[in-house]
């Protein structure tokens, strides 16, 4: 059973989007449990890096510093979650792909 690696996009890393089908194919994890809990982790974390410095400045933070930090650590947690959904979405796509390709071949 030697199949070519599906080509992934740049941004999708090997490692992630192996281990997402290895969950969805034979753990029987469900897509949409999936997707719920990575939105909540995000909501849950953001929430609190907004918090987080909105606290600070009512304290009387420097908002220069708060200001930037925040924004610096939303945009990279956020980017964090992008690459890991765009991982998950790859992932999904190659599942569908391989199991639509086994389901023509025995007909």
């Amino acid at each position: 059973m030697s199949t070519e690696p599906a080509s992934r996009p740049w941004y999708c890393r090997d490692d992630v989007v192996d281990e997402y089908r290895l969950t969805l194919t034979e753990d029987g994890e469900k897509l949409p449990m999936l997707k719920a809990l990575k939105i909540l982790r995000a909501i849950i974390v953001n929430a609190g890096i907004i918090l987080i410095g909105g606290y600070a400045l009512h304290l009387g933070a420097n908002p220069t510093v708060i200001g930037f930090t925040s924004l610096a650590v939303l945009g990279g947690y956020n980017g964090l979650e992008l690459s890991d959904y765009l991982a998950l979405v790859q992932a999904v796509q190659e599942v569908q792909a391989e199991s639509s390709q086994d389901g023509g071949d025995d007909t």
